[in-house]
């Protein structure tokens, strides 16, 4: 059976390491970003490297290093960092896995039609607007 919402734990890491990255505005290390985040260091380096491939995340070697959004990342989705690590974001319409459902009067057919409009809605938003939230 199929859950409604699937996100894995290493595109909550991403979603949340570029909120970090989008309220510091300055380079963080993966270190502080672990410990702030309370995250294996290793599963975060490993999703930063992920970002980083897809050009949303700029990573600056050396002591002094550390990583922050690229340019492309600050203008970034919510939807577009998901994709970074998981793939194509698919709704689902069917808990039983269905394409098309075969029950014309499903008990949650309305009911994952708005969560999934709601849930696009969401991760249409913006990298950026995350820092300005209250």
């Amino acid at each position: 059976m199929q859950t409604i919402l699937n996100i894995s734990e290493a595109a909550a890491i991403a979603l949340h390491s570029a909120d970090y990255m989008a309220g510091r505005g300055r380079l963080c290390s993966a270190h502080e970003m672990a410990g702030a985040l309370k995250v294996s260091y290793n599963h975060l380096s490993k999703v930063l490297q992920a970002l980083t491939r897809a050009g949303l995340v700029s990573p600056v070697r050396g002591p002094k290093g550390g990583f922050e959004l690229s340019p492309s990342g600050r203008k970034a989705s919510l939807k577009d960092i998901m994709t970074a690590i998981d793939g194509p974001v698919r709704p689902q319409a069917c808990l039983m896995g269905h394409k098309i459902c075969r029950h014309r009067d499903c008990v949650f057919g309305r009911f994952l039609a708005e969560t999934n409009r709601r849930f696009d809605k969401v991760l249409a938003g913006k990298i950026s607007d995350l820092s300005k939230r209250a």
